[in-house]
């Protein structure tokens, strides 16, 4: 019966690949052959005991994977990239130890610092530096002071808002007016005399002379400034001549004063050119859709002239 189950147990463990061999201590006993009978004529087979080493079909332990346990850390930043730690554990599971097999050898847990929101961080908007100071149109005097309106502008660049970040307090622009050509006119703007100027750079403007001080003026859309007629004329005209100077006609009180050019009597979009006091040519006429204004001695809208 013995020798069928130990064989049984051989041809177990033939077939279980993952069969361990473990060796431990035993009492083992051996036969020796001593006189016996009378006066130890025979020969006797006797046993003794001893201790030795034997050897069983077993299976050492082995560690199963390690798996995360328990609760991380708290990240040690919000974004950006922090750190965190983590738990691992393993159990002497895989397999586990049998008859007598090792047990597993080494910790069954460990940490590990892991990285946590990497996810970019919030960039708040900055100003940039203002640009320079720059004109919004050239000054209102060729001299006598005048004014002239300037802007200079930043943007929210430095650095730009970003990935959620607030924008830029403030403005981007700014504006403020500043006296300019504050040198006196002198013989420029004479007293009690109307004198013109082309402007240097744009027909549709020009300069009178007003309380010595040579202020400038715009023509009216569709007009450009003549300054041998003194006025603003529709540029698809021709340039007429000057009118002449002698007159047969009597004082007019719309010439006097100084002034170069008068409104006609009945028709509001045409005038006259004046010398010495008096009407002198032909009426001229505005273009469509203008009429003449008196205190600007310019064609305007009509809205803009009483009475027309």
């Amino acid at each position: 019966m013995r020798l069928v189950i130990s064989a049984l147990v051989v041809i177990a463990c033939l077939y279980d690949v993952s069969a361990d061999v473990c060796s431990y201590s035993c009492l083992k006993s051996r036969r020796y052959s001593t006189s016996c009978g009378w006066f130890g004529w025979s020969r006797c087979t006797r046993y003794s005991s001893y201790r030795g080493t034997c050897t069983k079909t077993c299976r050492n332990g082995g560690w199963s994977s390690f798996t995360e346990t328990g609760t991380r850390t708290p990240c040690t930043a919000t974004c950006g990239t922090g750190t965190q730690i983590r738990t691992l554990s393993r159990s002497c599971t895989n397999p586990s130890p049998y008859n007598g097999g090792r047990v597993c050898s080494g910790s069954s847990s460990k940490v590990e610092i892991m990285e946590c929101n990497p996810q970019p961080c919030p960039i708040n908007g900055n100003w940039s530096d203002f640009t320079e100071w720059e004109e919004y149109d050239d000054c209102t005097v060729i001299c006598g002071t005048g004014t002239m309106d300037q802007w200079r502008s930043r943007t929210c660049t430095n650095p730009s808002p970003a990935f959620g970040g607030a924008d830029c307090i403030g403005v981007s622009l700014e504006n403020r007016t500043i006296e300019c050509n504050t040198e006196d006119c002198g013989e420029k703007c004479p007293n009690d005399t109307v004198t013109y100027f082309d402007h240097p750079e744009n027909n549709r403007r020009y300069y009178q002379c007003d309380n010595n001080v040579a202020r400038r003026h715009d023509c009216s859309p569709g007009t450009v400034w003549n300054n041998t007629q003194h006025t603003c004329v529709h540029e698809a005209l021709p340039v007429q001549p000057a009118a002449p100077v002698h007159s047969t006609q009597p004082p007019d009180d719309f010439c006097s004063n100084g002034r170069l050019l008068a409104a006609h009597t009945t028709d509001c979009s045409k005038y006259y050119m004046c010398s010495n006091g008096r009407r002198v040519g032909n009426a001229m006429s505005c273009p469509a859709g203008l009429v003449f204004r008196q205190s600007t001695s310019g064609c305007d809208f009509a809205y803009n002239v009483p009475g027309c």
